[in-house]
């Protein structure tokens, strides 16, 4: 089998990606994305496209530490999460995600704006 180049796509691969990725089962692409000022596509190619990679920068909320469990807690939350809206916005990104097991903080970043994703995440370290 002949190695595959990869590269940027090509404006006039716009369609092309956009026709594929609207085809492709289980894939949870979101058409919003295309308005995202960080979105390369990467794409796979032996003279003619094979596959497309959309990708975005996001902001990972890593984790939350607090002193001890206190109301004024949801507060701190709340201004943090502003705080790093503020950050995202000034390097144009347009998503934040953050892991928590903790119910309770679950329930608190649901009524500021985050929404649960029920699908298995993966990571690489590199």
């Amino acid at each position: 089998m002949k190695q595959l180049k990869i590269g940027y796509m090509r404006p006039e691969e716009n369609q092309t990606f956009v026709e594929w990725v609207n085809k492709t089962p289980g894939n949870l692409y979101d058409p919003g994305i295309l308005n995202y000022p960080t979105l390369r596509v990467l794409t796979s190619y032996n003279g003619e496209p094979v596959a497309f990679l959309p990708m975005q920068q996001a902001l990972f909320l890593e984790s939350l530490a607090v002193k001890e469990p206190k109301l004024e807690n949801a507060q701190a939350f709340r201004d943090l999460v502003k705080g790093a809206e503020q950050h995202a916005s000034s390097l144009g990104i347009r998503e934040l995600y953050f892991l928590c097991r903790d119910e309770r903080v679950i329930s608190i970043a649901e009524n500021h704006g985050f929404e649960r994703v029920p699908y298995p995440l993966v990571r690489m370290k590199l």
